[in-house]
């Protein structure tokens, strides 16, 4: 049903564009320095260190160099500078008859990024990947395990591929079970208001997977309820959590903690739920692609990247 992008080769051409909030003009610099020592080309929007406010310039702007970049053939994938904030104002303006006449292109981001990659998935089938940016990631003591499951995920289909965090943090189980199901999701603040819009994928049978920053812990509290009242968990065969950060007090005492939160929405539900993942706001992070399917395992924990 979703469609995979073509992966990118060293000598491709990556757009770069700030459809959200500018960034740091050393961190961009560092960033673009980075990708072409990889081996690939790049082209920069106008926009990506400058704009008003929080925002990288005006909705028009944003959008103009969003679609310049999809429709241009020699730009084979997008990443974008950072997140912040944006993608909202403008999802509903981006003109998909258009784009969708054109083979799917890679777009690799995360946080608000994740406005438009549920955006193209709903509306053109088109699988993305919530992955490092270039200036929060490349220009800014890029990972060593971040960068390899980025260029292991983006330069080849390299499945069924088993999700695997980092050797000594441990994935753990809030409830026992199997499910398979399209991987949907992101960032969960950025989920939540597309839900019952035209924006947002189908859920029934999918795999949720859901991170956030920044968010006060009854931002959260609300976030889940949300998520309930629409029936969302009638619908998902499996949830993961990836991290939630300064989103809880370091004291637990001094506040409901995660797993409240899940005892209190989740009910009597009883597809799996995995916690822990190394997904999320966080330096070491994976890169899943949004569309393809997952099967989770839970004893032992077992998280595959299926074959399209």
């Amino acid at each position: 049903m979703y469609q995979f992008p073509n992966v990118l080769t060293p000598g491709d051409t990556i757009g770069i564009i700030a459809p959200a909030s500018a960034a740091h003009r050393k961190n961009v610099r560092q960033g673009i320095e980075y990708l072409e020592k990889c081996g690939y080309k790049v082209k920069t929007a106008p926009n990506l260190t400058r704009g008003k406010f929080y925002i990288a310039g005006n909705d028009e702007l944003r959008l103009k160099w969003l679609e310049r970049f999809i429709l241009d053939p020699e730009v084979k994938g997008i990443i974008c500078v950072r997140g912040g904030y944006g993608l909202l104002r403008i999802i509903d303006k981006i003109n998909y008859d258009k784009l969708k006449k054109v083979p799917p292109k890679m777009i690799v981001g995360y946080s608000d990024t994740t406005a438009l990659q549920m955006a193209l998935l709903s509306k053109l089938g088109w699988i993305g990947y919530t992955g490092p940016m270039v200036a929060s990631d490349m220009g800014n003591n890029f990972d060593p395990y971040s960068e390899e499951w980025l260029w292991r995920v983006i330069t080849a289909h390299p499945y069924p591929l088993e999700l695997q965090n980092p050797q000594e943090e441990e994935i753990r189980v809030f409830r026992h079970g199997s499910a398979t199901g399209v991987l949907v999701g992101g960032c969960l603040s950025m989920v939540t208001p597309l839900l019952g819009t035209m924006y947002m994928p189908d859920l029934k049978g999918a795999v949720l997977v859901i991170e956030d920053i920044g968010e006060k812990t009854y931002h959260l509290d609300k976030h889940l309820h949300i998520l309930r009242l629409h029936g969302v968990f009638e619908q998902i065969s499996g949830l993961l959590l990836g991290h939630f950060v300064k989103c809880f007090p370091k004291n637990p005492k001094r506040s409901f903690t995660m797993t409240d939160f899940l005892q209190d929405v989740l009910g009597d539900y009883d597809f799996p739920v995995i916690t822990n993942l190394a997904y999320g706001h966080i330096r070491r992070r994976l890169t899943l692609p949004l569309g393809a399917r997952i099967h989770i395992e839970t004893d032992p924990v077992k998280l595959t990247i299926q074959k399209p």
